[in-house]
């Protein structure tokens, strides 16, 4: 359990097979929280949510809990929390909703922060103070994709293509991704594409496409004795001193010393090291 002042996290895990999850107990102060990164279909409590790629919804609980259903294949992410009373108001004056998607706008930066709630959850150390502080920084920027920043994907033009379009950068961020093909294959300008994609999700296509091949490239270096020049082509990063220079920006270290940091890590602890 990770305790803060106005957030608790009692429960947490991935759900990857057909299967469900079930929650038991509840009261009016606890909340469901599902992330999913793709396109799939759950049943909560018998309600049936399309959830596109990079969204999430609260789901308050009932009487009896809640239970999650998976009838296929699928990938998602889940948090039982305790609010505060103070924590919920902040809800309400965000025009939160509950039991609705919405869009998860820095998909790069809410998973880093998962990797430090899930070993948080696990160990009774000094991880459980820096986990309460990273499930504060995960509600704080979940918030930001209801508080108007984020249109509603009913409000949004070509909303069902630029969702399929931003699946397609995260799980091949090395193609090339040139912003004119893409306004082209849509048949609409450039300054259009930029306002109505940074209304759908929060942030412009540029940046989703170095967000995705920093993620790639964070992958490789975990799992791969590649050079940095390998990790850096294999990515989509045109340039060895660009793809070091955004790594460095968006991670905060070099590629180099990430995985030195990431290789220790996982000797240190073998069990996280293979997740």
């Amino acid at each position: 359990m990770i305790v803060t002042t106005d957030i608790n996290l009692t429960e947490c895990g991935e759900q990857q097979d057909i299967g469900s999850v079930t929650m038991n107990g509840g009261d009016d102060h606890q909340f469901l929280l599902v992330m999913s990164g793709v396109r799939t279909i759950l049943r909560i409590n018998n309600r049936q949510y399309y959830m596109q790629p990079f969204t999430f919804l609260f789901h308050p609980f009932e009487d009896g809990g809640i239970t999650i259903e998976a009838q296929d294949m699928t990938a998602y992410r889940y948090m039982r929390l305790q609010l505060s009373d103070r924590y919920i108001r902040r809800f309400r004056d965000l025009g939160m909703t509950v039991r609705e998607t919405h869009t998860i706008a820095q998909p790069l930066a809410v998973e880093e922060i998962w990797k430090l709630i899930l070993p948080a959850m696990q160990n009774a150390n000094p991880l459980s103070e820096l986990g309460g502080r990273a499930l504060e920084l995960l509600v704080c920027l979940l918030l930001e994709a209801s508080d108007g920043s984020v249109t509603r994907a009913a409000e949004v033009p070509h909303y069902d293509k630029l969702t399929a379009l931003r699946h397609k950068i995260y799980r091949h961020p090395e193609e090339n991704w040139y912003i004119q093909d893409i306004c082209d294959e849509l048949g609409i300008s450039r300054p259009y594409f930029h306002k109505i994609y940074l209304a759908a999700f929060g942030t412009t296509c540029t940046q989703d496409v170095i967000a995705s091949r920093i993620a790639c490239s964070k992958k490789l270096l975990e799992t791969t004795d590649d050079a940095i020049s390998t990790v850096s082509q294999l990515s989509g990063f045109e340039t060895d001193v660009y793809f070091m220079r955004q790594f460095k920006r968006h991670v905060g270290m070099t590629p180099t010393a990430y995985r030195r940091i990431y290789r220790h890590s996982a000797l240190q602890n073998p069990a996280e090291g293979h997740k």
